[in-house]
C-alpha cells in the first residue's frame, strides 16, 4: 500500500491518511517543532508547509490539516504577522472534520487576530468561546511569561457580560 488508499465522502472519493503518511506528517511536524524551539521560523515554517502539501486534496476534510494550519498561524501570530494568522487559524476553525471550533487554542489565536486586524465583533465570539472551554486560564501567559493574554480577556471583559 502507498502514501494514499481511497476513501468514500458522500459522493467524492477522498484519499486515505496512511500509516505512511501519518509517519511522513509526524516528521514534518517534529521538524517544525524543533526548528521552533530554537527559534528558527523561517524553517519551522518551511517544515510545516512542507508537511501540509502532503495531506491530500481537499485539505479542509482532514483533521491533520487543523494541525499544521494551527502551527503555522501561531508562528505568524508570535511574530506580529496577524493577517496571515488569521487566514491560517480561519481555515483550521471551517475545518470539515469538525476539530476546529472544539479547539480552544483555535479559538483563542483567531478571536485575538480579529481584534489585532480590528474586527471586534468575531473577537468577542472566538475569545468567549475560547473561555466557555478553557477558562480564565486560557489567557495567562505561557511557561516562558510571554503571550498578554489580558490584553485580550480585558477586551473580552469590556464586551460580554458576567465575565469575571
Amino acid at each position: 500500500m502507498g502514501l494514499f488508499s481511497k476513501k468514500k465522502n458522500g459522493d467524492e472519493k477522498l484519499e486515505e491518511i496512511t500509516p505512511e503518511l501519518k509517519a511522513k506528517l509526524d516528521e514534518y511536524a517534529e521538524r517544525g517543532n524543533r526548528f521552533e524551539e530554537e527559534e528558527q521560523y523561517e524553517e519551522a515554517l518551511q517544515a510545516w508547509e512542507e508537511g501540509l502539501a502532503l495531506i491530500p486534496e481537499p485539505q479542509q476534510y482532514y483533521s491533520e490539516t487543523i494541525w499544521f494550519l494551527a502551527a503555522i498561524g501561531d508562528v505568524y501570530f508570535q511574530k506580529g504577522m496577524y493577517p496571515q494568522a488569521h487566514k491560517c487559524f480561519d481555515k483550521a476553525r471551517g475545518n470539515l472534520s469538525g476539530g476546529g471550533y472544539g479547539n480552544p487554542f483555535i479559538m483563542l489565536r483567531l478571536g485575538e487576530c480579529c481584534l489585532e486586524i480590528g474586527d471586534e465583533k468575531n473577537a468577542a465570539e472566538y475569545l468567549l468561546r475560547a473561555y466557555m472551554m478553557e477558562g480564565k486560564e486560557i489567557f495567562e501567559p505561557d511557561e516562558d511569561g510571554e503571550d498578554d493574554g489580558q490584553k485580550y480577556f480585558d477586551f473580552l471583559r469590556t464586551h460580554v457580560e458576567h465575565i469575571e
